[in-house]
């Protein structure tokens, strides 16, 4: 195992925002102490061809699993890869799933019956040689106890999964293969063996997709996306309301004349939700992220835009305590490279509270965000700058601090330490 130590500059930034409703001012120094979140540790993982992290589930004991893509490791052109880290970011164990072909997940859940479940899309195992809806279910030493794959004659993708009781899962993707258009929002329900139990493919004449799944607390789950079917421009957002037995109550269509995509949703203790992606309307001159509250009924409560003179967009958002929200996506406006780690820190009604970047020279994205069980956020995603090969996982631990007053711009610089 080789050990690399590079210094690394960070930006801390303080942004502003604006909304459809309202525009915030941008403050040079704080008044007050604000709670900041700061790195304890940095990894990049992988081999010498591309891997590349996308989904992240938290552990009991403060650890985590990441799942994602790796040519380096595996028996084919791409395999699912996972790797099991322990609460300072030690590698435990990796497995890769997959045949000779295309393999990858998107996402990963822990089911209600102590396992696990990635979700992605394969070639390898795709009945027509073209992409299919790949679920791979394991348990904590990584042991593989089935594997399977849905869809019919042309590609269907799976991007996100979330767990239901008796061990099964709910799955959002698209599907070319079923619906009316170029592409349908797909929706399946999966017991704990694998067995299909229903499946649905909703949308109009051209492309719609899912992006994002998340139980409600009404018994419910919600569905995000993007539409190029509905609404007013390029893509629009699109949310669809769901009850416990997968009848659709509502649905709703959001945006303007450019393109507006939903990639990340959690749920409110209200019963509502909030939503996460990218948006190229409202006065976006490139790429902003967009942030949008809904109530349960899917009435808009608030909506914050953030964004500078290029491209940012967010991924993944989880709640935090205090009742608040962190956001994980790249940016092209700052940093050190092509895109780097943004990371964007947001109160309960979404102002902005802390941003930051992350990363070096070349590119690198944040996909998934999840709370540790040992109180700390976990970020995972890619790097070109770091590690062996062209893209490798990039894993980042932060915890909340009271630190003391920054100003509009602060770099300082800090050392990660990259393990493989």
């Amino acid at each position: 195992m080789k050990l690399f130590k590079i210094s690394l500059l960070i930006y801390t930034v303080l942004f502003f925002t604006t909304s459809l409703y309202a525009k915030e001012d941008l403050q040079k120094e704080p008044k007050k102490t604000k709670p900041e979140f700061e790195s304890i540790w940095q990894k990049a993982y992988g081999g010498d061809d591309r891997d590349r992290a996308f989904g992240v589930i938290a552990l009991k004991d403060g650890g985590a699993m990441v799942a994602g893509l790796s040519r380096s490791y595996g028996k084919g052109r791409s395999d699912m890869l996972i790797v099991k880290l322990d609460k300072k970011g030690k590698t435990i164990w990796r497995s890769s799933y997959g045949g000779k072909k295309k393999d990858y997940a998107n996402a990963i859940t822990r089911t209600s019956d102590g396992n696990f479940i990635a979700v992605g899309s394969s070639e390898s195992f795709s009945k027509s040689g073209d992409l299919d809806v790949y679920v791979v279910k394991f348990d904590t030493e990584g042991k593989r106890a089935w594997q399977k794959t849905y869809g019919g004659d042309e590609k269907d993708e799976a991007k996100a999964v979330v767990a239901v009781n008796g061990g099964g899962v709910l799955v959002a993707g698209y599907t070319e293969s079923y619906g009316k258009g170029r592409k349908d929002v797909y929706i399946l329900y999966i017991d704990k063996n694998g067995k299909e139990i229903w499946s649905k493919a909703i949308g109009g004449k051209d492309e719609d997709n899912a992006y994002a799944i998340t139980l409600t607390a009404d018994g419910g789950f919600v569905v995000a996306g993007g539409t190029e079917s509905y609404g007013k421009g390029r893509s629009d957002f699109y949310m669809l309301k769901f009850d416990g037995k997968g009848k659709l109550l509502w649905d709703k269509v959001y945006g303007e004349e450019n393109e507006d995509v939903i990639h990340a949703i959690t749920p409110t203790p209200d019963g509502g939700f909030v939503v996460a992606g990218k948006t190229g309307s409202f006065g976006s001159k490139h790429s902003d992220i967009d942030i949008i509250k809904y109530s349960k009924n899917g009435k808009m409560i608030w909506h914050r835009i953030y964004g500078f003179k290029s491209k940012e967009w967010a991924n993944a958002i989880t709640r935090i305590p205090g009742g608040g929200y962190l956001i994980a996506g790249t940016t092209k406006s700052f940093g050190f490279g092509k895109f780097d780690f943004y990371l964007l820190e947001l109160d309960s009604e979404g102002h902005s509270v802390w941003a930051n970047v992350y990363g070096g020279e070349n590119k690198e994205v944040a996909h998934g965000v999840t709370r540790t069980t040992d109180g700390k956020i976990l970020v995972v995603g890619e790097t070109e700058s770091f590690g062996n090969g062209g893209y490798d996982f990039f894993m980042l631990k932060l915890e909340k601090r009271e630190l003391g007053k920054f100003t509009q711009l602060l770099h300082h610089r800090q050392t990660i330490y990259l393990y493989f």
